[in-house]
């Protein structure tokens, strides 16, 4: 039996990890804006998103973010413009931040002024689009700003369970110039079925007047 077991545990150590993917169309008032999907496979996420109809195509472009080996990549083109960043860590900290163009950097682009402990947009945006319940705090880091994501509210019915999270920029900038929001937050709702999460159903992001939805397909 010891060896029957050892035999098991060594084939389940060996097979691959299973991706998991989301997918979402993207909302403001009802008007499709576009699409986004988040996957992840162990410690390795991705993030690919198209927004191709907001208002007067101001927020129109493409933004790819990843993390493989704990290596995060990210490239965001909006109209002629393109941002690039690379953050690396080593020990579980932030040892090495570029942002192109440098221009676009900020005084929490210097890894010294990061806190520990903190994961990329694609695994913070995973670990919310692909949960099964409600998760604990977190600090997200872009290599522009550090963010810290906190539960505020669970929310458990018959076939819906929905986590409030509170979302604030603790270094570096507000979201969205000119205004500069600081203060963000996110409702994400889940089926159910027999008490178990089958999958995300929407996230709502809503900062000042805003709300966008993230509405699961």
């Amino acid at each position: 039996m010891k060896i029957v077991a050892c035999s098991l545990a060594a084939l389940l150590l060996a097979a691959p990890l299973r991706a998991e993917t989301a997918r979402f169309d993207v909302t403001l008032a009802g008007i499709d804006l576009g699409a986004i999907s988040v996957t992840r496979e162990g410690d390795d996420a991705r993030i690919d998103s198209v927004m191709d109809n907001t208002p007067l195509g101001v927020g129109d472009g493409t933004y790819e973010a990843s993390v493989t080996g704990g290596a995060y990549r990210s490239v965001e083109v909006s109209g002629a413009e393109t941002r690039r960043i690379e953050v690396d860590y080593s020990g579980g900290a932030v040892s090495r931040v570029s942002v192109t163009p440098e221009s676009e950097a900020t005084a929490a682009s210097d890894p010294a002024q990061v806190p520990a402990g903190v994961i990329d947009p694609a695994q913070g945006l995973a670990r919310i689009a692909l949960a099964r319940d409600c998760v604990g705090p977190f600090q997200v880091y872009d290599g522009r700003r550090v963010v810290s994501v906190g539960l505020s509210a669970r929310t458990l019915d018959a076939d819906t369970l929905v986590c409030d999270y509170a979302y604030r920029v603790t270094g570096g900038p507000g979201h969205l110039s000119p205004f500069r929001f600081t203060e963000i937050s996110l409702r994400a709702s889940y089926d159910l079925e027999s008490g178990t999460v089958t999958g995300a159903r929407d996230i709502a992001v809503s900062a000042g007047p805003f709300t966008v939805r993230l509405v699961a397909h």
